[in-house]
């Protein structure tokens, strides 16, 4: 597989900035967990993610795909054009989307199942893996360039640059490293619900994640 994997591999998660506060009192939950929000604001293309429910793992005893949380390895991920763009699915401005980060290592730590994929994860083609040797079998070049565009000698692309890592149920937020927002608004935003629970997550303002140069 092309591309040499990163030294540190870094996992994204977008979310509506109205479902923090739940997350810093619960960690972030699958929509099916106990502790699950029940305000969640969603962002995602909702047929996709009902589709994900009856999506069986390709590892036995795993369970279907919709039981986990999903992280991308890019933070560029094609979900998030979607949505800044309002192909498909509603529009939000991008000072209303944060990122929740965490490093692959840290996400094993946290003793949750978990398992990842070569390619968007409810596809027929994908193949879904449980052990960090295979982190090979991911086309890191493809994932790393920000260009998730067909083309003629590579109409598989589109899938391979949405490989994603999934925990099962629930993140803890001790596993969470930073938190990454478009602006300095919504920077003042989050600090102010990190202040009202004590807790210490790096809060860091890069637009360049969000399709800006």
């Amino acid at each position: 597989m092309a591309g040499k994997i990163p030294e540190t591999v870094w996992l994204y998660r977008i979310t509506n900035r109205e479902n923090l506060a739940h997350i810093l009192q619960y960690g972030i939950c699958n929509k099916n967990h106990p502790d699950a929000n029940p305000d969640f604001v969603s962002i995602g293309n909702h047929d996709i993610i009902e589709r994900r429910n009856e999506h069986r793992v390709k590892i036995e005893g795993y369970g279907n795909i919709g039981d986990y949380v999903p992280f991308y390895f890019s933070p560029k991920s094609i979900m998030l054009y979607n949505i800044l763009t309002g192909y498909g699915v509603s529009k939000v401005k991008p000072e209303e989307i944060i990122f929740l980060i965490t490093d692959i290592q840290s996400a094993v730590n946290c003793k949750q199942l978990y398992f990842f994929s070569d390619g968007q994860a409810n596809t027929r083609i994908s193949q879904h893996y449980n052990d960090l040797k295979d982190l090979d079998k991911i086309d890191w070049e493809v994932v790393e360039s920000g260009d998730f565009s067909k083309s003629n000698s590579d109409n598989d692309r589109t899938r391979r640059y949405q490989a994603e890592f999934l925990i099962h149920e629930k993140v803890p937020l001790n596993c969470i490293r930073a938190i990454v927002v478009y602006n300095e608004s919504c920077a003042t935003f989050v600090k102010k619900k990190l202040a009202l629970t004590g807790l210490i997550i790096q809060v860091y303002i890069k637009r360049s994640f969000y399709f800006n140069r």
